[in-house]
């Protein structure tokens, strides 16, 4: 037989999604691992959903989405975001933002093109980057998870096309400061690069810190895809809806890949989403407070039982060192599976920098986030 894809082949399995299957066939497992949240699916997007399959709205959709979704989106970006966009040129609604991020990639690269990405992040890059040919500049991030600046400048070649951001981050849960996002802008106009930016997380912050959007900067619109999706804010990341903000010229080059690639977005579940932007954000607010009491809980917890970690921002992640322990990220993963049955997802999926450490989700229910570090404090305590 001849041979098949190089590039497909040479992506491992994903590491989280082995963890989640080995976690939901195992009542005694607690999992820090997958990156979903646990409160229900508000019901008028279950019902939207419903509706449209009552309807029977089964059949293709338009292909960069149904308009009412387009608009709301549209709605939704120059309220929330600051971004002034035109919903029939440019906005595209994706399977899930993790098509999104695809759809950035097919529309921006050529095959040898560079891509510029603070390590670590999240895994999806990478691997998307290897399916297009792209190279990954990884630029290893500050002690404090902040993105080296300088570092950043220095990786530039005449070859680097673009930057990818996600901050709120996964896995680290670094927020950019205004300084911080204003010194990559920067650069990104004085080199000449796009700007991909997943904006997924961007309800999970905290400390009094506010998301800033890259496209809503002066100079950043044409030069900027945003990424973002449903699945996060309202905890529905089953229905797959996702969507892309850019320039006319980039989402027509999106389209095109879209209509060759998967024809269209889940017709019914956009329906759900249109329900779910009708009813605003103020049932986030308690939701919003309880992921922040789980943040100082395992933060603290995780201080007391002796790890060193720098406590996060945003998103609902944070990335302990075991270095102290002698264990690599993997070994440590490994081991307290076997014996605390802890699903806890090992740094080096990440990237090239976080070998030593470990990827804690505590989007999950607080009694269970307490017995799990009692048995993470049990598994150190006889290392």
């Amino acid at each position: 037989m001849k041979e098949t894809s190089h590039r497909v082949s040479k992506a491992p399995k994903s590491a989280i999604r082995e963890l989640f299957d080995l976690a939901s066939g195992r009542p005694d497992v607690i999992s820090l691992g997958i990156g979903q949240p646990d409160f229900p699916t508000p019901e008028p997007a279950i019902q939207g959903n419903i509706d449209a399959l009552k309807k029977k709205i089964t059949m293709y959709a338009p292909t960069r989405g149904v308009p009412e979704l387009l608009e709301l989106i549209e709605e939704k970006m120059r309220r929330k975001n600051k971004i002034n966009t035109n919903w029939k040129e440019n906005i595209i609604v994706t399977n899930g933002a993790s098509q999104a991020v695809t759809l950035a990639f097919a529309s921006l690269f050529n095959p040898g093109d560079e891509l510029i990405i603070s390590s670590p992040n999240f895994v999806s890059y990478f691997y998307c980057a290897l399916f297009f040919g792209v190279k990954v500049i990884e630029v290893k991030r500050n002690k404090d998870f902040s993105p080296n600046i300088e570092g950043i400048r220095n990786s530039i070649t005449p070859k680097t096309k673009a930057m990818l951001i996600n901050s709120p981050n996964n896995p680290t849960g670094h927020i950019l400061s205004s300084t911080e996002l204003k010194d990559i802008v920067d650069i990104i106009i004085e080199k000449d690069l796009y700007l991909i930016t997943d904006e997924v997380y961007e309800n999970y912050v905290y400390d009094g810190l506010k998301h800033i959007s890259p496209a809503s900067l002066d100079g950043m619109f044409e030069r900027t895809i945003t990424v973002n999706a449903m699945s996060k804010l309202f905890s529905a990341t089953g229905f797959r809806i996702g969507y892309a903000v850019a320039s006319k010229a980039i989402i027509d080059l999106m389209e095109k890949f879209h209509q060759y690639t998967v024809a269209g977005t889940n017709h019914a579940a956009q329906y759900g989403f249109i329900e779910a932007l009708k009813m605003g954000i103020g049932f986030f607010k308690e939701i919003w407070e309880s992921f922040n009491e789980r943040r100082n809980l395992v933060y603290n917890r995780l201080k007391e039982i002796g790890f060193n970690l720098v406590k996060p921002h945003g998103a609902f992640y944070m990335m302990p060192s075991t270095e102290k322990f002698n264990l690599t990220g993997s070994q440590f993963s490994q081991r307290i599976m076997e014996k605390q049955a802890i699903a806890i997802v090992p740094g080096n999926i990440f990237g090239s920098f976080s070998d030593n450490m470990i990827r804690i989700s505590y989007a999950t229910e607080i009694e269970k986030l307490k017995e799990a570090m009692n048995r993470i404090e049990k598994f150190v305590l006889k290392l």
